[in-house]
This record gives structure tokens, sequence and C-alpha cells, in this order.
């Protein structure tokens, strides 16, 4: 057994105990304070330099090599979702209404323990490694949140690579998925006013009924996946949430719908967001209302270059070996590490967190769990990915 490996093994309670204390104090978006500082305390007990983010929550750190090299960073995320956790699991929740139903904090606590394999090969590391603990992943903001107070002008050099993992329980512990471009979806949210007049229910006639309008087009914008797009690219285009301005038993004056656009390519994104706001304007007409559509961007495709997948395949096998390396179907989720892939060359993996022999429940379920023997294999991983781009592909490979 070689000596990452080893020690990732080693790791196993350590990453075990750090994961079920973040599982039992979860924190909603931007909310994650007590995550923060746990993980900061635990980040300077391993001799690593904390950057000021002039954040609330979030963290950065830095591990300096011995040796001279380049910059490699690694990232993942610590908020929880809205969710009430199943009773059954011995460990969980102790705060009424949230969870760790995506696994962030086997994320964490896999990115903690890579930054303390790291560091404890720090005299025979070339160059540094940049450990990046994301706030606010599940509403999509906390990367740029990030960026915009100035993270990479802090950093001591720009990274030249990012590595990152997602538990995936579709697939069993002990896999790891390495796939070249797409793996999750960009997403466009939208927002469409549908104006008409209020009436009395009674009297149709005299009322512009926007509902109307709103039922049509629901209908129609589902002809925007069946009939504008090529059957051969994947895209989601639908409404979520539908509301009015009236009490029950009266015509609205006012309906508001909201939803997303999901994508593997951008133009078929960019196609999709200009043919919802030709059907908005066409339906209001014919329907007698106006309307107003807004367009809310939200995060690019996450997309894997193919230079860095050729190191993440290596990487992936020395962790758990050719035959369990597996290349299955992008998501169609989306995730906000690609607001950081969009700045810096990045790789993202799944990780297998699914128990063998059994039905796992998928990420945002009351009964998610991951298989936390998967946790030396994610810290391995993350450590394999930096030390393999600091080695291989920033310059001449190191001896």
């Amino acid at each position: 057994m070689d000596q990452l490996k080893a020690g990732a093994q080693a790791l196993a309670p350590a990453l075990k105990e750090l994961k079920d204390a973040l599982h039992r104090r979860p924190e909603a978006s931007f909310q994650e304070f007590h995550t923060t500082a746990l993980i900061c305390h635990r980040l300077e007990a391993l001799g690593l330099s904390l950057l000021n983010l002039d954040m609330d929550t979030g963290a950065a750190a830095v591990l300096e090599g011995g040796l001279p090299g380049g910059t490699v960073a690694l990232r993942a995320d610590l908020d929880a979702i809205a969710e009430h956790e199943s009773p059954d699991h011995a460990i969980r929740s102790e705060t009424e209404g949230l969870m760790h139903g995506c696994g962030h904090d086997f994320h964490t606590a896999c990115l903690w323990g890579a930054a303390s394999l790291l560091s404890q090969m720090r005299e025979q590391l070339h160059g540094r490694v940049i450990f990046l603990f994301q706030p606010a992943e599940e509403v999509t903001q906390g990367a740029a949140a990030m960026l915009s107070h100035g993270l990479l002008d802090r950093l001591p050099e720009m990274p030249a690579c990012l590595f990152g993992l997602h538990n995936r329980p579709e697939l069993i512990c002990g896999q790891i998925a390495v796939m070249a471009g797409p793996i999750m979806a960009g997403k466009i949210n939208f927002r469409i006013t549908l104006r008409g007049k209020a009436g009395h229910g009674g009297s149709p006639h005299k009322c512009v009924d926007p509902v109307v309008a709103g039922a049509a087009l629901t209908s129609g914008i589902q002809t925007i996946v069946s009939r504008n797009t090529d059957p051969l690219d994947a895209l989601v285009c639908a409404v979520y949430s539908v509301h009015t301005d009236a009490p029950d038993f009266f015509v609205p004056s006012i309906l508001t719908m909201t939803g997303s656009i999901r994508f593997h390519r951008d133009p078929v994104g960019q196609s999709a967001a200009r043919r919802l706001q030709e059907l908005a304007e066409h339906t209001a007409a014919a329907y007698g209302c106006t309307v107003e559509t807004e367009l809310i961007p939200q995060v690019p495709v996450t997309w894997n270059p193919p230079a860095l997948t050729e190191i993440a395949q290596r990487a992936a096998i020395e962790t758990v070996g050719q035959e369990n390396v597996v290349s299955p179907p992008p998501d169609m989720g989306s995730e906000d590490f690609a607001v950081f892939g969009a700045r810096i060359p990045a790789f993202f993996y799944w990780l297998g967190s699914g128990y063998p022999g059994r039905e796992n429940a998928p990420w945002h379920a009351s009964n998610f769990e991951t298989d936390d023997d998967a946790l030396p294999l994610g810290t391995e991983l993350l450590a394999r990915s930096a030390l393999a781009a600091l080695n291989g592909q920033l310059g001449q490979r190191r001896t």
C-alpha cells in the first residue's frame, strides 16, 4: 500500500468523526457560521495559513510546499438543505428543518482529509495547494460571492487548475466517475409575469384572466424541448411555481410563474431562453394580457476539459483501480463549481457514496445518506489530483 492510500485509510476515524459532527449541525446557505469556525480551527491545527476572505462564512487556506513549483486548488461546499431528516438515521440533524441532504458534510470532510494528508508531505511538496471551503452552493451563489469578494486577488498565485468532487448515491462506494465534457447542467432561472384584468368570476367577459394565458403558456413551454430542440441535445425547460394576487375563487389581475432552463451546451440554453421570451410575448397577446419575462442566469455548464481529464483518470485509477473508474451519463442538476471553472481550468468528479446491494436515496431526499467508507477514497482522490497536477501538468514532471 502506498503512502497516500495508507495515510487516507489511517484518517478514516477522524474523517468519520468530522463528517458526523457536521451532519449534526447543518446550516443554511450563507449561514454556515459554526461549520466555518470548526473548519478554520482544524485547518489552523494543520499549520495551514488562512486567507482573509472578508466574508462571514466560507474559508480558504494555503499549504506551502517545501520545494518550488506551481499552484493548484481543491474545493468543497459547506451548506445544508431545508428538509426534515428521516428519524431512522443513526446520525441525524439536531436542527429541525435542516439536514445535510446533499452530502456537503461528506465533501467538507474529504477536503479536510486531503489537507491533512498533504500537510504531512509538505517538505516533499512541489508548489502549493489552495483549499477552498465554499458557502451557499445550494443556492448556487457561493462561488460567485467568493469571487466578488476578491478571492483570486487574495491568493498568493492564480491556481493552474482546480479539482472538486460530489458524492453520487447512484454509484456504489468504491466507484469514481471520470467524464470529459459536460457533467452537470448550466442553469437559467426565469420569472414570467402576466397582467390581465381582475373581476368577478361570474362575469368572465368583463375580465382578462391571466390564469388562462398562464395555462396555455405552461403547455407551450413544453414544446421548447419537444419541438424546438434537437432530440440529441439535453434540455429541461419547465415551470415550477405559479402564483396570483387574488384570493381564492376570484379572477386575478396578475399571475407570476417561475421555472428553470437546464442544458449541457450553452447554445442550447440560449436558444431555449430566446424561444421562451417569444412564447411568453405571443401567448400573452393572444389572450389579451401583457407580459414581463425576466431571465436570471445562475451557473454555466460544469465542463471537464480533456487535459485535466487525463490527470483525473490517472488519480482515480490509482485510488480505486481501473475496473472501478466509470463514465455514466451527465446529470441535469447544476453546480456552482462551474462558476470557478469559468475562471480556472477545473475538473469535477463523482464519487460513489451508495451502499452496495440496496436502493440508495437520491440527493435532497429526507432519507438520503452516504456510505462513509468512501470518505478515505475522497480524501485520497483529492490529494492525488493535486499531486498529479503539481508533478505532471505544471511544467516539467517532478521526481
